[in-house]
């Protein structure tokens, strides 16, 4: 490990944190531990690797805990390291292309998003819709973000918002039902222009007395905007949303460090 850190790219390095820090290479005040702690604050080779912020959460959340999701592999996290992947989140921001387009955001604020976890990770659905809006919100030029509950009620973030505050703003706003069509209802009643419409959830999916793709038909009508809908179902095992004639729906089931770039794709398209 020692021979194979200097030429380790950075996702490479990032997913082998907690074996290197078991195995006694990264230690406190090592030179190991600075050059990892030195390439995951360089936001060139962030930008390089093409690294996403929600890979760098999901590291940082596994390497805290000291233990893999799955296996037997243990370690005791170095203070470096950790303040390294805290740093290298937001640096991150960097390797990210934004899409130029007008974004509105939907994220569940229910009970159930802070004990539903992404599989394969200790991370849950709350914590990664915050990163993924706040990834959004910091790089696009034009985003509005909302929250469920018994109507969409704004989220007070600005582009300074640290992770913490995001979750914070969720936090706050009372819980109620994950009605899918509300964005689009929402942007029609308040006349606004919306290029890709984004709905955040566990595994509820659709709640309302009008279907998302109707109410996406509707608003493209009135609007004469070519506006898309993903709707991503963080820890659901299975759903339908999207009309499958519709080139302009995208139904995520599950998460993982690859749905980022599709997304991207699909709303730059």
């Amino acid at each position: 490990w020692e021979a194979l850190l200097p030429n380790l790219p950075p996702t490479a390095m990032i997913r082998n944190l907690g074996k290197m820090t078991s195995v006694g290479l990264l230690k406190p005040l090592s030179l190991a531990t600075k050059l990892v702690s030195d390439t995951l604050t360089n936001t060139e080779r962030l930008k390089g690797a093409r690294v996403h912020p929600l890979s760098i959460l999901i590291a940082a959340d596994t390497y805290g805990q000291g233990h893999g999701v799955k296996g037997s592999l243990t370690w005791q996290p170095v203070q470096q390291i950790t303040a390294a992947l805290e740093d290298a989140f937001y640096a991150a921001f960097g390797a990210v292309e934004p899409t130029g387009k007008r974004h509105l955001l939907a994220l569940d604020v229910s009970g159930s998003m802070g004990w539903e976890h992404i599989a394969g990770t200790h991370l849950d659905a709350r914590k990664a819709s915050a990163c993924m809006s706040m990834v959004t919100h910091k790089v696009e030029p034009q985003t509005h973000v909302l929250g469920f509950s018994h109507d969409l009620t704004p989220i007070n973030i600005s582009k300074r918002t640290s992770l913490a505050g995001v979750i914070q703003a969720i936090e706050q706003i009372p819980m109620g039902g994950t009605d899918c069509a509300l964005p689009m209802i929402y942007a029609l009643q308040n006349r606004l222009e919306v290029d890709a419409f984004v709905v955040y959830t566990d595994n509820e999916t659709w709640a309302g007395q009008i279907h998302p793709s109707q109410a996406l038909a509707q608003y493209r009508q009135a609007t004469g905007i070519n506006a898309k809908l993903i709707v991503v179902g963080m820890t659901a095992t299975g759903f339908t949303i999207a009309d499958p004639t519709d080139s302009g729906m995208l139904d995520v089931v599950g998460m993982d460090t690859s749905v980022p770039q599709v997304m991207h794709d699909f709303v730059a398209q």
